[in-house]
């Protein structure tokens, strides 16, 4: 069965990783960009883990009220005891959730990603195969632009902007059209000057 890639805000919801070492610690790490309110519990932590900012810990063994109020969860200890009982939980519960290499106990999988700024591709086997979903995403990695986070940025910063100034759809289109291949030349360095051009030829073209 394969699974639907959805993308989902997690700024400020609370996600709890279970675990302190080092599988735990990249799991936290994939995460922290994005903003979620990471609680870590485990007995004990690892250096690495010890260190990082942005976290909350709680240095005690896994208790099952643990799970309560979570967006999701994710198992990396390595006691396959525990790792079971979370799994469990969580799918009484559908709180969605993460055992670190145990395809069968897991309801999401973490994709291998390429952020840049606001863009952000994921890409998964379903737990099949983590290589080949590493292999295309570093290929996708070495394809993005220079500045294309702020080919993104820009794009973002007009839409608005040209939603209200183009009621027309398929002119809008080719109007960020326009924005996108001038940012991409210029790897996002566009001008207020060159987007007010941009519409105002528009404008001209449909007056």
């Amino acid at each position: 069965m394969s699974y639907f890639p959805f993308f989902i805000e997690i700024g400020q919801k609370p996600c709890l990783v279970v675990g302190g070492g080092v599988v735990a610690l990249r799991k936290i790490e994939k995460l922290l960009p994005f903003g979620g309110d990471i609680t870590v519990v485990s007995p004990a932590f690892c250096r690495e883990v010890e260190e990082l900012t942005g976290i909350r810990r709680i240095q005690r063994k896994f208790q099952p009220q643990d799970i309560e109020g979570m967006l999701f969860v994710i198992g990396a200890t390595d006691d396959e005891a525990v790792n079971a009982e979370i799994s469990a939980l969580c799918k009484e519960r559908n709180i969605p959730v993460n055992i670190v290499d145990d395809r069968e106990k897991c309801t999401f999988f973490f994709p291998a990603l390429v952020k840049k700024g606001e863009f952000v591709a994921g890409f998964s086997s379903g737990g099949g195969s983590p290589l080949a979903a590493q292999f295309i995403r570093k290929r996708v990695e070495e394809a993005v632009p220079e500045g294309f986070d702020k080919v993104v940025e820009t794009l973002s910063n007009v839409r608005e902007r040209v939603k209200a100034e183009i009621p027309d759809i398929k002119k809008r289109e080719q109007i960020f059209k326009r924005i996108f291949a001038l940012a991409l030349e210029k790897e996002g360095n566009v001008s207020e000057e060159e987007i007010h051009e941009i519409l105002r030829k528009e404008g001209e073209r449909n007056g």
